[in-house]
């Protein structure tokens, strides 16, 4: 958004402390105080283009594309000359599929200000709905003429070379746009999406510098920074030292861990930062931690005095080991020394064994324990404060809040209540960095997730959103934050999990999220309906998924969208292979159970193991129990995804993707279908990319008709 020329100033100068308040609260994302401010000025002045157009642009952000194109028409009529009246109707035709149109609107904004970059930014986004990326590149490298600091420039250019898949340039002016403007979410979450594809062969402190403050920032997916990150750790000459202790016995290990010239890692600030949010996604790195573990056990109940100084790096082990819900298999050498431990710990304060009671919560969580209230009123030293809170007062504070959770439906189906009772005991997923949204409207929300389709200029306000299975809570903060003036019920069948959702919501501030007890398979019983239904890895769980969408179809509104997320036949073969394991060698789904499997497995199938490996699920209990353990699931193929969807009334609007690549690729192979909503072409395209829908297919639906 811009002023008003000089001449207009100087005609309506005593407007300008009104408009520029009303610049400041629709910046401020405060629309109605903004549109309040415009319709007081259009009242004095019927004709003032500037209002005129910053009511279309309120209009364009709530979803309303009819509004605004009647607003910006008026303002272009009253000053044709002002180019960003031409930029904003671009922006409208394009949204509602009018490309051509766009195009022309776009064209006449260069032709107003040849200088600036935004017309030609305004054309690549009409090159790139038609799948011309090369064109769209080339628009954008003239825009970057001259313009080399400005951010969207950068962050387009970035966009549209990822989606070529050129990573390294991609990442470059990517970066620049994040360094230009650190808080816009667009810029920082493009940046961490180019990320996941880098690998560090040789250290890059600026990289990592760069990488670790996205940390905890909204937008931005943890495990993206994955392969930076912690490729870094492994280039680390400390790091690599400690090599050598994965294969020694406990008291080699406690032995090293004394000597004065001991590498500890928790020295490593990459190191320390990444541990202390729980994440960890390579064997080595797993290896390194465990062998630490023992260690530093034999040194709890042998020479507990030698682990003074070893605070940081005690501490991050249990924060880890937690996080991962203790996934590693434990010898029954440990068993044994833990049980000491753990006798000698009966009546013993934090204030002088917090170094012990580290090492016994890297192998037990502290909030089991039968002294557990006892230790968290209890005063810890400093450096464990995390520990103390990740392990006692926010697990306790979970007890406390299941209580309150309320019951919206009883759950009595018997593979419901099964599916029900491994929640209980694993909640999933263990989270503990949140993924914040940008609210946006419904429409302009289904615009950004599915770029090919034409969403009908419908506006909903204040939209009312249902997640159908919200587990932990990941899912429904997200949502609660990506629409804008939204109220989210989130229902799931774990109390456990609905527990640990409010009390990460209730944390992070949210309070546009109700939270309740429900089976979806009775869903439809409720009375209340709902602009959006998002229901990502839940369906294929119940005994009949049909029947489960047969009820989440009752509540949509008319105008109403759906997303879901359903396994892939192909995309779970792996995850068939490690079931038929697990079956033939008689493992159950316990927790023991699952780490046994776990540990057996290279043995087992070593090339199985070694594919597994790679996903982030195989790095926490509760996540590899759902990924191979679960006690039901359904896959499917995208044919038998159309027959699922045709049953159940509805229209597939295509999948949504993170990755920029798989849209473009699709169009080049399947120039016919421009909408990208064939799926026999997707099944084609499956087969061709195995991987491609590893995770899920997720997808969006309307009524059909």
């Amino acid at each position: 958004m811009s002023l008003p020329d000089k001449t207009t100033i100087e005609a309506k100068a005593h407007l300008l402390p009104i408009l520029r308040a009303a610049m400041r609260a629709i910046e401020n994302s405060q629309h109605s105080q903004g549109e309040a401010l415009l319709d007081g000025l259009l009242r004095q002045e019927p004709d003032f283009a500037d209002a005129l157009h910053l009511k279309g642009y309120i209009a364009l952000q709530r979803g309303d594309l009819a509004s605004a194109r009647t607003w910006v028409e008026r303002a272009i009529a009253a000053d044709f000359h002002f180019e960003t009246y031409h930029l904003t109707l671009g922006h409208i035709q394009l949204a509602a599929g009018e490309r051509d149109a766009a195009q022309r609107s776009f064209g006449v904004a260069i032709v107003l200000n040849k200088k600036s970059p935004d017309g030609y930014i305004g054309l690549a986004h009409v090159f790139m709905a038609e799948g011309a990326l090369d064109a769209a590149i080339g628009a954008l490298f003239t825009a970057f003429n001259g313009n080399e600091k400005h951010p969207e420039t950068n962050y387009m250019l970035g966009y549209a070379l990822l989606s070529k898949g050129d990573v390294k340039q991609a990442l470059g002016y990517l970066g620049r746009a994040y360094q230009f403007v650190p808080d816009n979410v667009r810029y920082r979450a493009g940046f961490a999406r180019a990320l996941r594809e880098v690998r560090l062969k040789r250290p890059d402190p600026k990289l990592v510098a760069a990488t670790l403050p996205l940390l905890g920032a909204p937008g931005v997916e943890p495990r993206d920074l994955a392969p930076v990150i912690e490729s870094a750790i492994c280039l680390d000459p400390q790091f690599t030292a400690l090599a050598k202790l994965d294969a020694m016995p406990a008291e080699s290990i406690a032995a090293a861990m004394k000597a004065p010239q001991f590498p500890d890692p928790a020295r490593n600030k990459v190191f320390a930062v990444w541990l202390s949010h729980g994440l960890v996604g390579m064997p080595a790195l797993e290896r390194r931690l465990t062998a630490l573990r023992r260690g530093a056990l034999h040194l709890a109940v042998h020479e507990p005095q030698a682990l003074q100084g070893r605070e940081r790096l005690l501490a991050l082990l249990a924060i880890r080991a937690f996080q991962a819900e203790y996934v590693d298999s434990v010898s029954a050498t440990e068993k044994d020394l833990l049980t000491r431990l753990g006798a000698t710990l009966a009546d013993a304060e934090p204030a002088a064994a917090a170094a012990s009671f580290a090492v016994y919560a890297a192998y037990e969580p502290l909030y089991r324990r039968s002294d557990a209230a006892r230790l968290a009123t209890a005063v810890w030293p400093a450096a464990y404060a995390d520990l103390k809170r990740i392990q006692l007062d926010e697990p306790l504070r979970e007890r406390q809040l299941a209580a309150t959770i309320p019951t919206l439906l009883p759950i009595e189906d018997d593979t419901s209540r099964t599916v029900q009772e491994m929640y209980e005991e694993s909640p999933f997923p263990r989270w503990h960095q949140p993924i914040l949204g940008t609210p946006l409207t419904v429409d302009v929300r289904l615009r950004a997730a599915l770029p090919l389709q034409t969403i009908p200029p419908y506006a909903i306000s204040k939209p009312q959103v249902l997640v159908a299975g919200c587990g932990t809570g990941l899912h429904a903060i997200l949502a609660a934050t990506s629409y804008h003036e939204a109220g989210v019920l989130a229902i799931d069948l774990s109390r456990t999990s609905l527990a640990y959702a409010r009390r990460k919501a209730d944390e992070l501030g949210i309070r546009n999220i109700e939270f309740a007890q429900a089976d979806i398979l009775k869903l439809g019983t409720i009375a209340r309906r709902f602009d959006v239904i998002e229901s990502f890895g839940v369906l294929h769980h119940l005994r009949d998924p049909a029947a489960g969408l047969a009820q989440l179809v009752t509540l949509l509104k008319p105008h109403g969208y759906m997303m879901l997320g359903l396994y892939s036949e192909l995309g779970r073969r792996d995850v068939v292979l490690a079931r038929a394991l697990i079956a033939r060698h008689g493992y159950g789904d316990s927790p023991d159970e699952v780490r046994r499997f776990r540990t057996d497995l290279p043995c087992l199938d070593a090339a199985l193991a070694a594919r597994l490996s790679k996903s982030s699920a195989f790095y926490a209990l509760s996540d590899f129990r759902d990924l191979v353990f679960h006690r039901q699931e359904h896959r499917y193929t995208p044919q038998q995804l159309g027959t699922l969807i045709d049953d159940a009334g509805l229209e597939f609007l295509g999948f949504e993707f993170t990755s920029p690549k798989v849209l473009p690729q699709y169009r080049e192979r399947f120039p016919n279908d421009p909408k990208a909503v064939d799926l026999g072409n997707w099944a084609q395209m499956e087969r061709d990319n195995p991987d491609l829908f590893a995770n899920c297919y997720r997808f969006w639906l309307r009524r059909r008709g």
